[in-house]
């Protein structure tokens, strides 16, 4: 028999799979099926159990199973067991047929057993099932109407029941029976709609944990803490703290306690531990949220759903009803689907922790994917006519000419002025032309998100110590590269949280403003109106700065001012777009800069990469041979057990094998001998070596440190970073 821990891991798997799908298909059933099963045989200690499903006019046998104690260590019975199984699998049986079928039409359990003079019955049972057969159970898969029925047969020798069932034991099969029936329907019928009360009790019956569906249950709520937390962090992940433990662990409802992302936001956004889960229906919690935070009533928009909102576009869309909505037609009432779809995508982006929305037309469908940890992850199939519609809507949301459909628009939606929900959140758009229609991509800024302490970005010890050293630095020139999503402003906000104090003038030049910082000077910039990132550096060169960042160095005139800032006392700090941090001497070249400004104003260069984190709940230690072993020792001298992901993932990464992410970085100080390698405008490739020879770890020792340290493995750092070239 699986061991206790091993069908809970199992149990708990299959219900993520069942309760995340918006629109549960046929396929759902069959895990259904056996969350039901190994939660009876572990409940009521049964011997054998049988599921039965409705299937037209007949009654079809759905899962099968039998205990090893039936066989023992008589190898012929098991393989007889197994046998019988397999073919009453490929069995089905009249309606009304035997005790499953009277259970079935009448919709009442039956009971027997040895002691209750039933001893005829059971002899004839006994001789078709091939095992004496001393107590039997069947209760019917009930919720409007029957569906089906579970049957058990006899108990565990090891119950000390002589093999029978109790009377105690006929309500607590019936009670799985009532929630699991609920949620066949529901796979079965797609017209059956599950209440969150009962989703809620499905949930905390096969997790077991508490179900609470009242204030009286739940007690004496600490209004304190829940005013501690915030609306916004329990909205957006889901958990509702009601008591507080001791000083840093609390209780939670969370209406699915297997959300496991949720439950470590939740603990990173408020650095209060989760000690015990209850579950609780999603409208309980909504009508705690409302009791305990003043908010404006919702409208009706909110109660729908992303499935129902793309089932409603699919509809209106369908070949049937190919027209397209005019762009004119869409602030009115008949195009709410559309404006809702819009809404419905953003924010479950955002609660789903992407980065990036992408909205892409293709030949015969519209495609909506989330960049999640790196990964581009497809989310949605629309039909094509749809496209037009809601571009055009969110083109409208951030002020872009929805005629022009020819030419690339940026453009900037503040998510709050569309949205009832407590979602404070600004989207970056960039639209452009491609062969099937207009692309949409979105980055999500959410300015209700806090920067990271510097040792949580993933420095090392030594380029931590390092990189410390330079941003203390009274003037200069610090400067992050790498590509879009590489972790670079992340950086440069941890920085300035680190030496931002009252003495000390920090001014930015953003476009756009990703993170607000107290005691800062944050400017946005505007090319509509002229206000470049140049003409912004001019202006904080008269306003007494001691600290400048500057969002990006893109041009030459930006390159030429912010190397004079830097020579002229003030430390300046900015990200370039180049492969590694030698490369970045030549970029600036390459904008006009003289070497020898380059050199006399540089402190240092940080390349960087965000490379996926392996999970630690189910990573797969093994001894790395071949080119996995020489590229370790290459890289570090050093070889020994390392770890992988694991295909089949587990709860706490949702299957993938990799949950977050970790920074690597190349962080090339300025010495004497780069200054002079600078001047005499050395090559890049002579640049790295000296910059290697005074201490200088590259981006690939660097991913190959954070495999030795079981953060990330040896496949995930090289599809983001090659092996080193120079010795």
């Amino acid at each position: 028999m699986a061991t206790p821990a091993l069908v809970n891991t199992l149990r708990r798997s299959l219900l993520i799979k069942v309760i995340s799908k918006p629109q549960p298909s046929r396929e759902d059933v069959a895990h259904v099926i056996e969350l039901t099963a190994s939660k009876v045989v572990e409940l009521l200690q049964a011997q054998a159990m049988t599921v039965y499903l409705i299937e037209g006019n007949e009654i079809a046998f759905k899962q099968i199973y039998y205990s090893p104690t039936l066989w023992g260590s008589d190898q012929a019975a098991e393989s007889q067991f197994k046998a019988t199984a397999e073919k009453l699998l490929a069995v089905k049986i009249p309606l009304g047929k035997g005790v499953v079928g009277k259970v079935i039409a009448d919709g009442h359990p039956v009971f027997f057993r040895n002691s209750s003079s039933q001893a005829p019955f059971m002899n004839s049972l006994s001789a078709t099932t091939g095992f004496d057969v001393r107590s039997m159970l069947t209760v019917p898969l009930k919720t409007s109407t029957v569906i089906g029925a579970i049957q058990v047969l006899n108990k565990e020798p090891t119950a000390g029941t002589r093999g029978e069932f109790t009377e105690q034991d006929l309500p607590l099969l019936q009670e799985v029976a009532e929630y699991s029936a609920s949620l066949l329907q529901r796979m079965l019928d797609s017209k059956f709609q599950l209440s969150a009360e009962d989703t809620a009790k499905f949930i905390a019956r096969l997790t077991d944990h508490a179900l609470i569906t009242s204030l009286e249950q739940l007690g004496e709520v600490d209004e304190k803490l829940t005013a501690i937390v915030g609306d916004a962090v329990i909205r957006r992940e889901g958990v509702f703290p009601y008591r507080r433990l001791d000083k840093d662990r609390v209780a939670v409802l969370m209406s699915n306690p297997l959300d496991f992302t949720k439950r470590d936001s939740f603990q990173q956004a408020t650095e209060l531990l989760i000690e015990e889960i209850s579950v609780a229906p999603a409208t309980f919690i909504e009508s705690l949220l409302k009791k305990y935070f003043k908010t404006e009533p919702r409208g009706q928009e909110t109660e729908i759903d992303l499935g129902s909102v793309t089932e409603a576009i699919s509809t209106a869309y369908s070949a049937e009803n190919a027209g397209e909505l005019k762009a004119a037609d869409l602030e009115s009432e008949e195009s709410a689907p559309v404006i809702q779809l819009a809404n419905r995508i953003i924010e479950d982006a955002y609660i789903s922790g992407a980065s990036d929305i992408h909205i892409e037309p293709q030949e015969k469908d519209l495609i909506v994917r989330y960049r999640i940890d790196g990964l581009c992850l497809e989310k949605l199939r629309l039909p094509r006519q749809v496209t037009g519609a809601l571009i055009s809507r969110l083109k409208i949301m951030c002020n872009l000419d929805i005629s022009e459909r020819r030419l690339p628009q940026d453009g900037r939606i503040v998510f709050k002025k569309f949205t009832k929900k407590n979602i404070d959140i600004d989207l970056r758009v960039a639209t452009g032309p491609m062969n099937h229609g207009e692309k949409v991509v979105m980055r999500i800024l959410d300015k209700q998100k806090s920067t990271l302490p510097l040792p949580a970005l993933g420095f090392s010890e030594e380029n931590l110590a390092k990189y410390r050293e330079c941003i203390r630095q009274p003037y200069g020139m610090i400067l992050h590269c790498g590509p879009t999503g590489s972790g670079k402003s992340m950086t440069l906000y941890s920085a300035l949280g680190e030496i931002n104090t009252p003495d000390i003038n920090i001014q930015t030049a953003e476009d756009p403003i990703e993170y607000t910082l107290a005691g800062i000077n944050q400017m946005q910039m505007s090319r509509a109106i002229g206000l470049t990132f140049a003409r912004a550096l001019r202006c904080y060169l008269r306003m007494d700065p001691d600290v400048i960042l500057v969002g990006e160095i893109r041009d030459e005139e930006t390159a030429q001012i912010a190397v004079e800032a830097a020579l002229t006392g003030h430390l300046l700090v900015s990200t370039l777009h180049t492969n590694d941090a030698p490369s970045t001497i030549a970029r600036i070249g390459e904008m006009g800069v003289e070497p020898f400004n380059i050199s006399a104003s540089l402190v240092c260069v940080c390349a960087q990469r965000l490379l996926r984190r392996v999970c630690k709940s189910c990573k797969q230690s093994y001894e790395p041979s071949g080119r996995e072993k020489a590229l370790l020792e290459k890289a570090l001298g050093w070889c020994g057990p390392i770890f992988k992901a694991n295909p089949a993932g587990c709860p706490t990464c949702g299957g993938l094998g990799y949950k977050g992410r970790v920074g690597i970085h190349e962080l090339m100080t300025n010495s004497e001998s780069l200054t002079a390698a600078i001047n005499h405008k050395a090559e890049v490739a002579e640049l790295k070596r000296i910059a290697m020879k005074d201490g200088m770890k590259t981006l690939h020792q660097d991913s190959m440190l954070k495999v030795k340290m079981g953060l990330t493995t040896i496949e995930e750092a090289l599809s983001n970073v090659p092996p080193d070239l120079i010795l």
